[in-house]
């Protein structure tokens, strides 16, 4: 029988019950991930910057943008900072906080709430705090702002519906930094009695994470699929020896689950923006959660994230998720002209397991990358252009995810001739 896992070891700490394992939460003969029985599908992006750290916008602009662009909830994740306390930005000409963008807030948000003053003699403007975003955007079943942090060492990992800052990893190899911002968090929720989630981000940036990596890492169950930023590779780059993120999510789930059917990676899909002026490669609106929660709440939120019920988007709305003990539909949402590509990937029992380095442009090991492996992990079992799209289990899969690819090409793309996608989470045998 096949079923959809869920961690146990976060949902425990609401009752108090420590775990580190993963159980599935209620039958799974028969289960369906729909807009029902009180349920709802809520739109949100984990990873979100602002003047805070490195973003290009105030934080009522960004949180402005997301609340216009339909988003149900937002989590702004500076780096190594909560929004709160005191921040003052320098206020220059062709500066990122320009007088000409205060004059825009200004008349977007009232001059009454832009906190322009002087320090040293030079004018700043006071960032608004989370405290005063809830107020001034949160709206009961309507919008919510979760609290979040980029927990920024070696690598980067975003602390979702936190309460206080965590401090990054010292660690300069890759394993050990996840493993210890991941821990900062776990151990967090702990303390505070309230579900958070960590989720690894864009392991195709800058030097990169390889799949074998991440995979080291048990205590990380979360990962960026896609990320909207123009500079992280999604797509991989041969090059620079960096594999394909659907790639490196195969390979990370058949390391785990062939060894223990418990070990599960859900892929996330989010925006990282930092750039809200048309100019900058990391622009908003690229990637997003879709969560079925109960209610517009952090913690409800967060523990449909902890519970699996989520699927990712760059673009495509899927109506229903469902599996039973033989089959595997997605129905997506459907538009006029459009049609739907679904891909049914996965690894059988008794695939080919080898694997040899990855060599660089002048012959050289890249030992830091990605290994290459055989065709068996990660292949697609089944496509179909059916809406809904139904795969029928054979019995011998590992593990089963759905990728669904629309004819509708992407409105601004992190890469250019990108079309619509969509991510399911992994039904695990």
């Amino acid at each position: 029988m096949f079923k959809h896992y869920r961690l146990a070891a976060q949902i425990a700490l609401l009752t108090g019950i420590a775990s580190a394992t993963i159980s599935c939460a209620g039958s799974d003969s028969d289960t369906t991930l729909k807009a029902d029985n009180g349920k709802q599908w809520y739109k949100g992006n984990t990873h979100t910057h602002t003047l805070w750290s490195d973003g290009d916008a105030a934080p009522e602009y960004a949180v402005s943008w997301y609340k216009e662009q339909g988003y149900d909830f937002l989590s702004l994740t500076d780096h190594n900072v909560l929004s709160r306390g005191t921040k003052d930005i320098s206020i220059k000409p062709d500066y990122k906080l320009s007088p000409e963008r205060v004059e825009q807030l200004k008349k977007m948000f009232g001059a009454e709430n832009v906190m322009v003053h002087t320090k040293d003699g030079k004018p700043v403007m006071r960032l608004r705090t989370l405290d005063q975003l809830q107020g001034q955007f949160e709206e009961p079943g309507k919008f919510l702002l979760i609290e979040g942090e980029e927990i920024t060492g070696k690598t980067h990992v975003n602390g979702i519906n936190l309460e206080k800052v965590l401090r990054a990893s010292k660690s300069k190899n890759n394993i050990e930094s996840m493993r210890q911002q991941v821990a900062l968090v776990d151990e967090h929720s702990k303390q505070a009695g309230r579900p958070m989630f960590a989720h690894i981000n864009h392991a195709n940036w800058s030097a990169g994470i390889s799949a074998e990596e991440i995979a080291a890492v048990p205590e990380a169950r979360y990962f960026e699929i896609y990320n909207g930023h123009g500079g992280v590779k999604n797509w991989g780059d041969e090059k620079e020896g960096k594999a394909h993120m659907d790639t490196k999510w195969d390979i990370i789930l058949t390391h785990r689950l062939s060894k223990n059917k418990n070990d599960i990676m859900y892929g996330v899909a989010t925006d990282d923006t930092h750039n809200y002026f048309g100019k900058g490669s990391a622009r908003p609106g690229r990637g997003w959660s879709m969560v079925l929660a109960d209610d517009l709440s952090p913690n409800s939120i967060t523990e449909a994230f902890l519970r699996g019920d989520f699927y990712s988007s760059a673009g495509v709305t899927l109506d229903s998720i469902s599996w039973n003990d033989t089959s595997y539909t997605v129905a997506a949402k459907p538009e006029a002209g459009v049609t739907y590509t679904t891909q049914f990937i996965g690894t059988r029992k008794g695939y080919d397991a080898s694997s040899s380095t990855l060599k660089g442009p002048d012959g050289e090991p890249m030992t830091h990358r990605t290994r290459i492996y055989s065709k068996d992990i990660g292949e697609v079992l089944y496509e179909t252009t059916d809406n809904p799209a139904v795969y029928t289990f054979k019995g011998d899969e590992i593990y089963v995810r759905a990728k669904i690819i629309s004819s509708k090409p992407k409105s601004d793309p992190f890469k250019a001739g990108d079309p619509e996608l969509a991510w399911t989470q992994p039904i695990v045998r």
